[in-house]
């Protein structure tokens, strides 16, 4: 059994591609060999083994460099559960890279964009070497999005829209297409933006959408604008990195913020 799971894993870790794609096949393998450990399940094995002759395996023999691997492939809760099983497991499944790699998947810009880090928990400093298994279930737990932005007949790209303040939308969520109708000065944000508004964070899904997500912050940030975008009682503003999103959100990075809110600003006829 060990051999036959070490060419599997072999194989799948040489093309990096399945990763990428649904494993609830792989998953629930894998979870079906980690019962295997528990006594009852031992006992069985060994029982059917003996009877067939055949020497007993247990994956409490398999290298540890392969009881990693077997880590990789789980969830968040399935990798906080195997660290019951025993003290081995319990340090191997507080491993940081695990959950970095759990993070990045629900939040790609967290390996790159720094300044995010402050808007999901202030508490946990980048210099901590288990800061990716402790900011894990904030990430899990806040609501996201995916939508198509689009200016006035244009298709600009896709974005994913993290939640990181104020009221959930419901529901609603976020429409599958955000049309960026007109444009307002950065200057009236303080006015326009309410105090109970939800505010987002945008990124692109894919590399093949940064070039337009780029364009259009840069094409806000050169004219001092912030976008708007309108569904039935709904204002969507978008928000390029500005001194209002240093000073009132404490973020200042690089990348598109959101701001979702009922009936305001106003709209000149």
């Amino acid at each position: 059994m060990v051999q036959e799971l070490e060419k599997l894993l072999q194989y799948i870790s040489a093309h990096p591609k399945l990763r990428e794609g649904s494993a609830s096949f792989m998953r629930d393998y894998l979870r079906t060999l980690l019962m295997v450990s528990s006594n009852s399940a031992e006992t069985e094995i060994a029982r059917k083994m003996q009877d067939s002759s055949s020497p007993k395996a247990s994956i409490e023999g398999l290298p540890n460099e392969l009881v990693k691997l077997i880590f990789s492939f789980l969830d968040g809760p399935d990798l906080a559960n195997v660290r019951l099983v025993c003290k081995q497991w319990n340090e191997f499944s507080c491993e940081d890279r695990f959950w970095r790699e759990l993070c990045i998947r629900l939040w790609p810009s967290l390996d790159t964009d720094k300044s995010t880090w402050r808007l999901i928990d202030e508490a946990v400093e980048a210099t901590d070497p288990s800061k990716w298994r402790k900011i894990y279930p904030k990430v899990a737990n806040r609501p996201r999005w995916k939508c198509r932005l689009q200016k006035t007949g244009k298709f600009i790209c896709n974005l994913n829209a993290h939640q990181i303040r104020g009221p959930g939308l419901g529901d609603q969520g976020l429409p599958y297409t955000l049309v960026v109708e007109r444009r307002f000065s950065l200057l009236h944000l303080n006015q326009f933006v309410l105090p109970e508004a939800t505010m987002l964070y945008f990124e692109p899904v894919t590399p093949e959408d940064r070039p337009g997500f780029e364009q259009f912050i840069d094409y806000l940030v050169k004219r001092s604008r912030a976008g708007l975008a309108l569904e039935g009682d709904r204002r969507f503003i978008f928000v390029p990195p500005c001194h209002y999103s240093q000073e009132k959100v404490n973020y200042d990075g690089h990348s598109l913020l959101g701001v979702v809110q009922i009936l305001f600003p106003p709209l000149q006829p």
